[in-house]
């Protein structure tokens, strides 16, 4: 397993009509000049993005970045609120529409295609795990399964910083898979309602799963858009 990744996961409400993916529309050009803010920040690692599935109306953007206090930093400084009034354009109109959280993410397969690696669709979900312990002993389990899935192209998670719905501590998983019906297609099988009982255990439940397409990345040693 690779060191957790301090990981700044960002929820934009921009709606699907806008172009924000076409670098010649204006809004493109909007949204290129605040991920300029963010890459330009210090410890800037990596970022990637794109739209919920079931929700194209959401925009998830994660940035990683050396250490959680340079997002917490960024938070605080004038930048953020350049980003804020950048982002007014595209129908973000005040900072309290976002919901910014934090997770210190781990890969759990071999170079994992999800989290904008690659893979067309990465599964996710938040469960609310009171036991972390027998939490990961669950999960490295469950991972050790999934993997071998068909489709299956990549095991990533890890513990989130701030709490879900009052309820800490709190996981996040995201999975790769080559398309949302293989990983549907998954659930119909006996493998898998002989195995979903793992995933039940040590939790109560999970929050805000479905499918994200992290179609747009930037990395570190790349130059401005």
């Amino acid at each position: 397993m690779a060191c957790a990744v301090p990981t700044q996961m960002i929820i934009l409400p921009i709606q699907d009509n806008i172009p924000i993916d076409v670098l010649s529309s204006k809004e493109g050009q909007i949204w290129s000049q605040v991920l300029n803010i963010f890459e330009s920040w210090p410890g800037f690692k990596r970022l990637y993005w794109g739209r919920k599935v079931e929700q194209p109306r959401q925009v998830h953007l994660h940035i990683t970045r050396d250490n959680l206090h340079q997002h917490y930093a960024l938070i605080a400084s004038r930048e953020w609120q350049q980003i804020i009034q950048a982002l007014e354009p595209l129908g973000v109109d005040k900072a309290t529409d976002l919901t910014v959280r934090h997770a210190m993410i781990s890969e759990f397969s071999p170079n994992p295609r999800a989290l904008g690696n690659g893979a067309p669709v990465s599964g996710t979900a938040i469960y609310l795990t009171p036991d972390p312990g027998a939490w990961e002993k669950m999960w490295s389990l469950w991972t050790s399964i999934v993997v071998n899935i068909p489709g299956c192209i990549g095991v990533t998670g890890g513990w989130m910083v701030e709490p879900v719905e009052g309820t800490s501590p709190c996981y996040v998983v995201h999975v790769g898979w080559e398309s949302i019906e293989i990983h549907d297609a998954y659930h119909d099988t006996k493998d898998f309602r002989r195995r979903v009982n793992i995933l039940r255990e040590h939790n109560k439940g999970f929050r805000e799963y479905g499918h994200i397409a992290f179609a747009h990345s930037r990395s570190r040693r790349e130059a401005h858009l």
